[in-house]
């Protein structure tokens, strides 16, 4: 017995209470992983061409009825609802590459906004030079003459 709670004493020596220590790997001998990181893969853009042949070739199954779309589809990686949404487009005439990235027509309303901006700060800067120089000649014009500006004048220019 002495032997035996020895010797399970020693297999339990580099364990604490069942569980292996802070620091000891738990099996040297097992494979580590690979480090290399695999990319991830590009999002495929989807040409007009390359729509029109799916259109094509959809029409050409359901014609023939030689084999199911939805086998085709699941082999082209679609879906049905793209597929009826590029033939939706193609009878109105915008079946088009989808572009990616942030839409051009938000920036182009907010240069057009900006420009029309600057244009009416521009017209406000020349009417309030052209109202102070208009002020400053009557200020002038009523020191020449004798007339003195009373409170009223003031108020009024105020309005």
């Amino acid at each position: 017995m002495i032997a035996q709670k020895h010797g399970s004493e020693l297999e339990l020596a580099g364990r604490e209470g069942g569980r292996r220590p802070t620091g000891v790997p738990a099996n040297s001998n097992a494979v580590k992983p690979d480090p290399e990181v695999i990319p991830k893969r590009k999002r495929r853009r989807l040409t007009r061409s390359y729509k029109e042949k799916v259109l094509r070739t959809v029409e050409d199954i359901k014609s023939d009825g030689s084999r199911s779309v939805g086998a085709y589809l699941r082999e082209e990686g679609l879906y049905y609802s793209a597929v009826s949404k590029w033939a939706q487009e193609l009878k109105t005439g915008s079946l088009r590459e989808r572009k990616t990235g942030p839409k051009q027509s938000n920036r182009e309303a907010l240069v057009l906004e900006n420009k029309k901006l600057r244009r009416n700060l521009e017209q406000t800067e020349k009417r309030l030079r052209k109202t102070e120089l208009i002020v400053d000649l009557q200020k002038k014009l009523s020191t020449l003459l004798g007339i003195e500006l009373t409170e009223n004048c003031d108020k009024e220019e105020e309005l």
